[in-house]
């Protein structure tokens, strides 16, 4: 079936190409931004190819030149008439590079688990509307109002269920990784800082922010059930160091001396 488009009709998007490449972004639900003079693919969930080939960057030029491609809100463009969705930009978390950088001798490896548990913590900590605030809210003087909760992040009473629980999820995480683990976890996941601006702000040895990263989301990822939880197997069970059939020699009592 024919893509739905602009219905001045251009040319270049009855091409079997252009059908067949706006057919794809709208089914995968994807959107396209101009990076350096390379169109980037931004997808639901942060995975597939980041850069489009040469061969068809001019093809999505034509088509946004010529209104098939519509810039939204977001800064985003996607196929005319295509509902807005969320997706994730992999170049704004730093765990999603570390993913990509391939890990060179002697250096840590960021396996998919460990991204995965990070990013769950990021989703969780956005969702419970932990994060700070980028700007001025004038609310509370508008109206005149002295209540405590307009001028605080922590109004509980006043939070959803989703958000409470997401508070509850992070907190449960965190409180899992340890006091030691759990700063660095927070600024690069939750606060999406870099590995060197971490290791300033938490006064940590330089270039050691890769390795406590990777501890603390290797601790995460067993909190979420993303890798195999050790146990430990208990006491060994030795009851003697005899061969097998060997039978001991119980000496008889001796009698004790007698006592005038």
């Amino acid at each position: 079936m024919p893509i739905a488009i602009n219905p001045a009709t251009p040319p270049i998007a009855n091409t079997p190409l252009a059908q067949s490449v706006l057919k794809r972004l709208q089914t995968t639900k994807v959107a396209l931004r101009k990076r350096q003079g390379h169109w980037e693919i931004l997808t639901q969930s942060g995975s597939g190819q980041n850069v489009l080939p040469k061969r068809l960057s001019s093809l999505v030029d034509k088509l946004v030149a010529e209104g098939v491609l519509r810039c939204g809100d977001d800064g985003l463009f996607r196929p005319f008439g295509t509902a807005v969705t969320a997706v994730v930009d992999c170049q704004e978390s730093p765990l999603q590079r570390l993913l990509r950088n391939k890990p060179q001798s002697g250096e840590n490896y960021f396996s998919t688990d460990m991204v995965r548990a990070g990013e769950k913590l990021r989703r969780d900590y956005e969702k419970a509307h932990l994060s700070q605030r980028v700007t001025v809210n004038y609310a509370a003087a508008e109206s005149g109002s002295s209540r405590h909760w307009q001028f605080s992040d922590n109004a509980i009473l006043r939070l959803a269920d989703d958000v409470f629980e997401a508070r509850q999820r992070v907190h449960e995480a965190l409180d899992t990784v340890g006091p030691e683990l759990s700063g660095l976890l927070l600024q690069v996941c939750c606060m999406t800082t870099g590995l060197e601006a971490a290791e300033r702000v938490l006064s940590l040895p330089r270039r050691s922010a890769k390795a406590v990263l990777a501890l603390g989301l290797t601790r995460l990822a067993r909190h979420y059930g993303f890798r195999e939880r050790l146990r430990h197997a208990g006491p060994t069970q030795i009851g003697h160091w005899a061969v097998a059939g060997n039978k001991p020699r119980i000496k008889p009592r001796e009698p004790e001396p007698h006592q005038t």
